[in-house]
């Protein structure tokens, strides 16, 4: 009979697993700290690499699926800082549209006094000036909430910019418009991930249904697979 065919051990070959054999990564700027590392353990946990090979091509996949993950997020943070700044640029005109609206009756009667006690226009110093400072803090304050991941926060948010007069849904559509060109590239790259990723998935799938099988005085089939 032939010899038993099993999963080679990682101790034979002076690892204590064969992850060691692949290269730590290191972060880029803008990703969550540390969330690669519990990312590519979760995965592995999932597809279970038993060998050398196996622990590469899963390194493979869980790269790919990594890299899906960030265009997404690259992707979503380009839209939503060029929305973002559409709000802010919106709500100021709109909150300067509120005051003049609120003070232009006292203002035209102050002027009108000014201009009867002898007062020269070019002198005139309006009583009732906008606040921009106070605005764009306020208003930034607004920007800040309605990307809250708080619902609560977002929707209290979301109405007192809608009732100031922001066209939230306008404002969405051009900047998705306005993004168009960079939401292209990412999609067209995410469609490369994702083919590549069918493939890479193909042939690990390949190569772990090609495993050694235990011949007889074993179980005879394959043993449970461990993270390596």
């Amino acid at each position: 009979m032939p010899n038993a065919l099993t999963h080679p051990d990682p101790r034979d070959f002076g690892f204590a697993s064969f992850a060691e054999l692949l290269t730590s990564r290191a972060p880029i700027p803008g990703e969550d700290p540390h969330s690669f590392d519990t990312f590519r353990r979760g995965l592995l946990a999932s597809l279970t690499p038993a060998t050398a090979y196996e622990c590469v091509v899963a390194e493979n996949l869980v790269e790919i699926e990594w890299e899906l993950l960030q265009r997404r997020r690259m992707r979503e943070a380009s839209l939503r800082k060029t929305i973002s700044e559409a709000i802010l640029k919106s709500a100021l005109s709109c909150a300067r549209a509120i005051h003049n609206a609120e003070v232009n009756e006292a203002r035209d009667e102050d002027w009108d006094e000014f201009i009867a006690a002898g007062g020269d226009g070019e002198e005139w110093d309006d009583p009732y000036p906008f606040d921009q400072d106070a605005a764009e803090e306020r208003v930034a304050k607004l920007v800040d909430e309605v990307l809250s991941n708080i619902a609560t926060t977002q929707a209290a948010a979301h109405k007192a910019l809608t009732e100031m007069g922001v066209d939230l849904i306008g404002l969405m559509g051009a900047a998705y418009a306005q993004t168009f060109g960079a939401a292209v590239r990412h999609d067209t790259k995410t469609q490369e991930l994702e083919r590549r990723r069918r493939e890479v998935r193909r042939d690990y799938d390949a190569i772990q249904s090609a495993r050694p099988i235990e011949h007889e005085g074993n179980r005879g089939d394959i043993p449970d697979a461990e993270v390596v």
